[in-house]
Parts: C-alpha cells; structure tokens; sequence
C-alpha cells in the first residue's frame, strides 16, 4: 500500500521540480497526475488535497470542498508548502 498522498494534475516538468520541493522539505508525499482541474485532482487523493494549474497560477482544492478553488496563488512553492503542510496537519503559515 502507498503513502497517503496530495495530488498534483499537470503536464508541466517546472511546476513539479517546485511543487515537489516544498513537498519534500514538508516529508509529505506528491503523487503527480495528468491535467485535470484542482477538485478533480482533490477527489483522486486519499487526503482529499489536490492541486492543479490554470493559466500562471496554482489551484489548491479540497475533495469534501466547493468546485472553486480554496486557494490560488501564483507562487508555486509557497502554495506546495501550504499543502503539504494542510496535509500534515501542521500551522499553514502565511497565506496568499
């Protein structure tokens, strides 16, 4: 069985080089899909967390949340880190 994992959809290589950074600095796991949007990214990870691009931003959703995004923010990092740590239960720190 894998580790319980937030779910990141995209196609873009950059994107998940940072994503996956502030996942690792967090001791989180990423599971990394094909495109799709931030809920249905969400609904595929066993923690109900799921992130997605659109555009030049990065969308984090919640499975058990509404269709729109809970958070967006251009910074891709930051908005890793404050999944992984929403996934970890720990303090979110500063939000965008």
């Amino acid at each position: 069985m894998s580790a319980p994992a937030v779910v990141l959809a995209t196609d873009d290589a950059e994107l998940v080089r940072l994503v996956r950074a502030a996942f690792e600095e967090e001791a989180v796991p990423l599971a990394v899909v094909a495109p799709a949007p931030a809920r249905a990214a969400a609904v595929r990870s066993p923690l109900g967390i799921g992130l997605a691009a659109r555009g030049d931003r990065l969308e984090l959703a919640l499975a058990t949340g509404p269709d729109e995004p809970w958070l967006v923010d251009d910074d891709p990092r930051r908005l890793g880190r404050i999944a992984a740590r929403l996934a970890a239960r720990r303090p979110l720190g500063e939000l965008p």
